[in-house]
């Protein structure tokens, strides 16, 4: 017992360092198998659509249910994991699939030739957000013993990754709300970052399903566009109003000033990110390349490093779609709205010149879903103005 005491003493160290998921389950994989059998370790998270995903999954081998994998709470036999908050214990998935027959994610399992599990909630202050699940490739391989240092594993964990998603929003929360403030100075209406950062969420969604891109965007991917899209301008802190507010056409040298919003966008969520680093990235990792490259060209003639094609990260090429449309439709000091099918078009012309091929069709493929949110916010905007 004084060897688990002191592993777990190290685990609750090494959460308390705000280390990520994936970086976690890997010190559990090499610390913890004398202790509990498992070829396979993974934690699920779930949203606040009541949706469960993986947020990372750790193996000895090629999951099939892999990292970013979504599924319905209702729709998962961790249902009543979650919901009644009390652990299970699964000796043979063979013999439990028979009454599971219509869960995806255990027909998943199967194919990895998983037989034995252990599934234990994340709770905290009375509230199950999650679960940590243990599972081996051989049948009836948990006892009591392997269910208790699941169960203490999973509590030390459920504090701690609990306390770093808080710090987390409430991070994001502040710079993001900067990010608003900044931009209430250069747009006529509050919505732009409300537009366009479900424009970029939408285009992302869709551009999932180009099989070119089925291994880059993930749930994860996705909700970082929708999390970190609205900082892109926050450089426009560092740019005086004079310039930045100007009504009329800026002069060479005052449009060279405006690109430089980019570097300082950069530069202060780099500051934001302090020490809080994942895997060796800022913790604005996306933000930051967003806000750095959200103006380069797919001609590679845009700015600041006139980076082309393929070159500019994909968070990116998306986000500057979604930006530059909701521009074309929104009302500015030097210029009144385009309708919604003249800006479309004016995308797609610039397609292969300003934007990536792939994101300008995808723009066209869920065109329905940006009228939505388009009409809705418009709506509010109309109701506001009363």
């Amino acid at each position: 017992m004084d060897s688990i005491y002191y592993k777990l003493t190290g685990l609750y160290e090494l959460l308390n360092k705000r280390v990520s998921i994936e970086d976690t389950l890997e010190h559990l994989h090499k610390t913890f198998n004398e202790h509990i059998p498992f070829d396979r370790l993974c934690i699920a998270l779930l949203d606040k659509d009541g949706n469960i995903y993986s947020q990372n999954v750790y193996t000895n081998y090629e999951p099939t249910l892999k990292k970013g994998y979504l599924i319905s709470l209702n729709n998962t036999s961790l249902n009543k994991v979650i919901t009644q908050m009390k652990e299970r214990v699964i000796h043979n998935y063979d013999e439990y699939s028979i009454g599971n027959s219509n869960s995806e994610s255990n027909k998943l399992i199967l194919e990895e030739n998983i037989k034995s599990s252990i599934a234990c909630p994340l709770i905290t202050n009375d509230t199950s957000f999650g679960a940590l699940i243990f599972s081996s490739k051989m049948k009836n391989i948990y006892n009591e013993k392997h269910l208790e240092i699941a169960k203490t594993i999973s509590n030390h964990m459920a504090i701690m990754i609990e306390k770093n998603l808080l710090m987390d929003d409430l991070i994001l929360s502040a710079v993001t709300g900067f990010a608003r403030l900044v931009e209430a100075k250069d747009c006529d209406t509050g919505f732009h970052l409300n537009r366009m950062q479900n424009y970029s969420k939408i285009i992302a969604t869709e551009l999932q399903k180009n099989y070119k891109y089925k291994d880059v965007i993930d749930v994860d991917f996705i909700e970082d566009i929708l999390r970190y899209s609205p900082l892109h301008d926050i450089g426009k802190v560092g740019i005086a109003d004079g310039i930045l507010l100007k009504p009329g056409k800026l002069t060479p040298e005052e449009f060279e000033v405006i690109k430089r919003h980019t570097i300082i966008g950069s530069e202060v969520l780099k500051n934001a990110s302090n020490h809080l680093l994942r895997r060796g990235k800022h913790f604005f990792d996306m933000g930051i390349e967003i806000a750095l490259y959200h103006h380069e060209k797919y001609n590679g003639k845009g700015y600041p490093f006139g980076l082309k094609a393929e070159e500019i990260p994909l968070s990116a090429r998306i986000v500057m779609v979604a930006d530059v449309f909701d521009a074309l439709t929104s009302r500015r000091v030097y210029k009144d709205a385009s309708s919604f099918e003249d800006s479309l078009n004016i995308i797609i012309d610039e397609s292969g010149i300003s934007f990536d091929p792939d994101i300008v069709q995808a723009l066209i493929s869920c065109k329905c879903k940006i009228i939505e949110v388009y009409q809705m916010y418009n709506e509010q905007f109309d109701i506001d103005r009363r």
